[in-house]
C-alpha cells in the first residue's frame, strides 16, 4: 500500500471520528425519512424547526428507549431476588438484549464520534449522551444487584466495589450484544450468563467469611499458576526422588560445577544414563534437592496471618528460612538459579514452586488495592525470589535481613500503589 494511499485511509478514519451524530444522519436526506415515516415534507418540517432539532429528537428518542430497556433489565434481575439462581437471571437477562438490537446500534454510531457536539443547536457531546445513560443504568442495576449479592449470601470482595460489578455487567452485555449483532454465529446463547456466573464468583466472598488470603487470589492461583508444591511430572517416581535425595549432600558445600555425574550415581546408586534420562543435567540434580524443604516452606506461606502481621510479613518469613537453607546448600542454590535461567518449558525441576509461595501474598496486596495495577503479581515474586538468590550467592556474608529489607524495598516501592499510578 502507499503511503499516500495509506495517508488518504487515515485521513478518511479521522473525519469520521469527527463528525458530530447529526453529520452522521444527513447522509440520510429528509426525502428518505418522510417516505419511511408516511408523511410530507411537508409535515417533516411543521414538526421541526431543521435537521438539527430533529437531531436532538432522535437522541432524545435512543435516550427514552434506553431507558425502558434499563427497565426491563431489571424485571430480569430482580428473578434472582426471588429465588432465581444468578446465572439463570443472566439467561433471562441475554434474551432481552439480543431481542433489541435498535438501541445498541445507534449506542455505537454515538462512541464513533464520543468528542463531538451531537447538532447545531446544542453543546452536548455524544460522549454525554453516553455517559448521562450509563450512569442512570448503573444507579437503576445497583439496587438489584445488592439485593441479589445479599439472597446468595455474598459480598463484594475488595478492591472491588458493587459499583465495579455494575459497570463490568453492563459493559460485558453491551459488548457481547453488540458482537451478536454483526456476527451472530460468533456469541452462544449461554455466553454471557456463563461470563456474568464466572465474574460474580469471581469478585465475592461470602458473607462475613474471613478468607484465607481472599477468594480472588485463590481463583487466580488456580487459573494462572502452579499450586506452590508443583514438582515435575518425572518427581512421581520413586527413582527421580532417590537421586534427588541422595545427590543433596553432594551440594551443600560445593557449586553446581565441581560435581560429576558419575559422583550423583554412585550416591544415588544408579547409572549415569538413568540420571541424565531422569534430570538432563547436573544443575538440574542440583536445584531438585529443594524438594526436601518445600513442605516446610510452604507451611510457613501458609500460616494464617493474624490482625499483626500482614502480606508483606509472610514473605519475610518465607525469604528468611529460604536464605538459610540456601546459605547451607549453595549448591543447589546455584543450580535452581542456573535452572531458571537455562531452562524453559520442560525443565526437570521447574523454579516456580519457590515464587510461588509468595505469589498468594503478592496478589494479596493487590487484593487491599496496595498493588499497582500493571504490576504482574507472578512476575513480581519471580523477581523478588531471582534477586534475593543472586545477593545470596554474589555476597555469602552480607546480614540475611539486609537482604530481604534491600531486595523487597527495592522492588516493593516500585510495585506498591500511589496516588495517580
Amino acid at each position: 500500500m502507499s503511503d499516500r494511499r495509506t495517508a488518504l485511509i487515515d485521513a478518511g478514519l479521522e473525519l469520521v471520528l469527527e463528525q458530530r451524530f447529526q453529520d452522521l444522519l444527513a447522509s440520510v436526506d429528509t426525502r428518505s425519512i418522510t417516505e419511511k415515516a408516511g408523511v410530507t415534507t411537508g409535515s417533516f418540517f411543521h414538526h421541526f424547526r431543521n435537521r438539527a432539532q430533529f437531531t436532538d429528537a432522535v437522541i432524545d428518542r435512543l435516550e427514552q428507549l434506553w431507558a425502558e430497556s434499563t427497565q426491563r433489565s431489571l424485571s430480569a434481575i430482580d428473578g434472582f431476588t426471588e429465588g432465581v439462581e444468578f446465572r439463570a437471571a443472566a439467561a433471562l437477562e441475554w434474551q432481552r438484549l439480543e431481542s433489541e438490537q435498535q438501541p445498541s446500534v445507534l449506542q455505537h454510531l454515538l462512541f464513533a464520534v464520543v468528542g463531538q457536539p451531537v447538532s447545531d443547536d446544542t453543546d452536548r457531546t455524544a460522549g454525554d449522551v453516553l455517559a448521562a445513560r450509563y450512569r442512570a443504568l448503573q444507579e437503576s442495576v445497583l439496587p438489584a444487584y445488592r439485593r441479589g449479592l445479599a439472597s446468595i449470601g455474598r459480598e463484594m470482595m475488595p478492591p472491588f466495589t458493587d459499583r465495579d460489578l455494575a459497570v463490568a455487567l453492563t459493559a460485558i452485555g453491551a459488548g457481547l450484544k453488540a458482537r451478536r449483532f454483526a456476527d451472530p454465529e460468533a456469541v452462544r446463547p449461554e455466553l454471557y450468563a456463563d461470563l456474568v456466573s464466572v465474574l460474580v464468583i469471581a469478585v465475592t466472598r461470602p458473607v462475613g467469611e474471613q478468607v484465607e488470603g481472599s477468594e480472588l487470589a485463590s481463583l487466580e492461583r488456580q487459573l494462572v499458576s502452579p499450586p506452590s508444591g508443583l514438582l515435575p511430572p518425572k518427581a512421581e517416581s520413586g527413582t527421580w526422588r532417590h537421586i534427588a535425595e541422595a545427590a543433596a549432600p553432594l551440594f551443600s558445600d560445593r557449586r553446581v560445577g565441581e560435581v560429576k555425574v558419575s559422583e550423583v550415581a554412585a550416591a544415588a546408586g544408579v547409572s549415569a544414563s538413568t540420571v541424565y534420562h531422569q534430570f538432563g543435567t547436573v544443575s538440574a540434580v542440583a536445584a531438585a534437592g529443594w524438594v526436601r524443604y518445600l513442605p516446610e516452606l510452604e507451611a510457613i506461606s501458609t500460616e494464617p496471618l493474624t490482625a499483626q502481621e500482614g502480606p508483606i510479613v509472610r514473605m519475610e518469613q518465607v525469604l528468611t528460612r529460604f536464605i538459610e537453607v540456601a546459605r547451607a546448600n549453595r549448591g543447589a542454590l546455584e543450580g535452581l538459579v542456573m535452572e531458571s535461567v537455562n531452562r524453559t518449558g520442560e525443565s526437570p525441576f521447574p523454579v516456580a514452586p519457590i515464587p510461588s509461595l509468595l505469589v498468594p501474598h503478592v496478589r494479596e496486596l493487590r487484593t487491599r488495592g496496595l498493588l499497582r495495577r500493571r504490576v504482574d503479581s507472578v512476575g513480581l515474586a519471580r523477581s523478588i525470589t531471582q534477586l534475593v538468590a543472586m545477593r545470596v550467592l554474589a555476597v555469602p556474608d552480607e546480614p540475611d535481613e539486609r537482604v530481604i529489607d534491600d531486595t523487597l524495598g527495592m522492588l516493593l516501592e516500585g510495585a506498591l500503589a500511589r496516588e495517580g499510578r
